[in-house]
């Protein structure tokens, strides 16, 4: 049953958004979203069901393609401890990111093609995590391009296409080099096969080829996370895009970039310390910037969402960082922190969602002292907060922790030291944050309303809640539903007697 679930996890967004983009304008049409989000939600449940009890995943298409040569794809949908947590992840957001939404929305000319964006994102970023097959993989991976530059193109701020133009250009330039470097290996390989591009990483190129396959596939998925300097898509498009294209893409979308560099660039690229080991060290110290570089610009800002950007170009780079440590543990601790920001950053950004709709600001200088009339809003952001800042019993604490003593276990410590950094300023700006909007006399802008959340917001946070301290009170399930995966690929990273020592001067100019 698990097995047959995979395939609707992709199936029943796709159908949804089809639906919805024929529905005419009005309220049914999120409640239509609402269903279908939720229904997908309940497959992604039998799928992990499927994972805890042991079992291995796969669904397959097998069936030759009519008229088209054999180019060695084939529709393999697949799914592990990793994957499955990351799909967890999206299957969970979603609906509570439709249920933030207002009716209003549906009830505007266009408004339909709102949510069936948002069911098409949802189901391109399910068909990524579960791909088992390298061109279905980077399909997926662009389809969600599409959903995301239209919601923030149409639906965002002021600067929106600006914003879009610049989100559009910087992540599809990244996906032409993931593309040629997938071909490359396949040719290879003889196969899109994941399993097959990895073997054929590991075992078919020379120290040359490799560079250039692993410069390739780094600039895509960095692109996507983003790492320091290819980050400046980041803010514009967060600010200036609709709370939930915002939600989906610093939540969920950003984790594409690391699981593509745990589930591609190192198995194919970096199978072995000596191998781009000079690349490796150019991406040490890329994400030690974005840590520290990403902690105090997010101190000055005065927008709460850009604020939130330059956060996540923090906590991601940490989390790379933990990736490259290659080791079972710092990999334990980069799962687990992929899956803790997502919940994190996806509540904080709604409850700014919230303050923004009644404040008509996101702005923290323009308001203040809100908390003593939005007392249930207030206690759900702290929580959430302490969660980002990884306090101990919440989602984050784990996450960061063990990537951390990953991190330690590998670089040493003056790398640890620097990394560990981006805790101390999480804690300034985000403390910072919470003091200035809701201690102090009582402010803001004319016209607001500050009544508390009432019962849909209520309902749209407190499943995060819940999943922020489940995560963080019992995360062993968790780890070990992910132990083994994690501990093959550190396995398969290990030197070999074969392994190629790396690109000379003269491989790398070709001379």
């Amino acid at each position: 049953m698990a097995n047959n679930a995979l395939i609707l996890l992709i199936a029943f967004p796709i159908v949804g958004t089809i639906v919805a983009a024929l529905m005419k304008p009005g309220a049914m049409v999120r409640s239509w979203a609402l269903l279908v989000s939720v229904a997908t939600l309940i497959a992604s449940l039998v799928v992990l069901s499927g994972v805890m009890s042991g079992d291995s995943l796969s669904w397959g298409y097998d069936k030759p393609w009519a008229n088209l040569p054999d180019l060695g794809f084939g529709v393999k949908l697949a799914c592990d401890g990793v994957s499955v947590w990351l799909v967890l992840l999206t299957t969970l957001v979603t609906p509570l990111v439709i249920l933030s939404v207002g009716k209003e929305i549906g009830e505007q000319p266009n408004g339909r093609w709102y949510y069936a964006w948002i069911l098409l994102l949802m189901a391109a970023l399910n068909g990524t995590f579960l791909a088992a097959d390298g061109l279905l993989f980077y399909f997926f991976f662009e389809l969600t391009l599409i959903p995301t530059l239209l919601l923030i193109g149409i639906w965002g701020g002021p600067e929106r296409r600006e914003a879009a133009g610049k989100f559009f250009i910087y992540t599809f330039a990244g996906s032409v080099f993931l593309l040629i470097s997938l071909i490359y290996v396949a040719s290879k390989a003889g196969s899109f096969e994941i399993a097959m591009l990895v073997d054929a990483g590991q075992h078919s190129l020379s120290s040359t080829e490799l560079m250039w396959v692993g410069l390739g596939l780094l600039v895509g998925f960095l692109i996507k996370t983003p790492v320091f300097p290819l980050h400046t898509w980041q803010p514009l498009a967060y600010a200036e895009g609709p709370n939930a294209a915002t939600v989906m893409l610093a939540a969920i979308m950003s984790k594409l970039g690391t699981y593509g560099l745990l589930r591609l660039t190192i198995p194919i690229a970096f199978t072995a310390p000596a191998n781009n080991a000079w690349i490796t060290e150019i991406v040490t110290v890329l994400c030690l910037i974005s840590i520290v570089y990403g902690g105090l610009i997010a101190w000055v800002q005065k927008d709460m969402i850009r604020l939130m950007a330059y956060s996540s170009l923090s906590h991601l780079g940490l989390c790379v960082l933990a990736i490259f440590a290659t080791s079972t543990l710092s990999l334990q601790g980069a799962v687990m922190y992929m899956l803790a920001h997502g919940l994190s950053t996806a509540a904080i950004l709604l409850v700014i969602g919230m303050i923004a709709a009644r404040t008509r600001t996101r702005n923290i200088d323009e308001m203040s002292g809100l908390f003593a009339k939005m007392p249930v809003l207030s206690s759900l952001l702290v929580l959430f907060v302490m969660a980002s800042i990884g306090l101990p019993i919440t989602s984050g604490f784990v996450g960061e922790f063990l990537s951390l003593q990953g991190v330690m276990n590998h670089y040493g410590l003056g790398v640890t030291i620097i990394a560990a950094t981006g805790m101390v300023l999480g804690a300034i700006y985000m403390l910072h944050m919470v003091a200035k909007v809701g201690f102090g006399p009582l402010k803001a802008p004319e016209g607001s309303d500050l009544t508390d959340i009432g019962a849909r917001e209520i309902g749209t946070l407190l499943p995060l809640a819940a999943a922020v301290l489940i995560v963080g009170i019992t995360p062993t399930p968790i780890l070990d539903s992910f132990k083994q995966d994690v501990a093959t690929l550190a396995a398969d990273w290990k030197p070999k007697a074969d392994t190629n020592t790396g690109p000379t001067m003269d491989d790398i100019f070709g001379n």
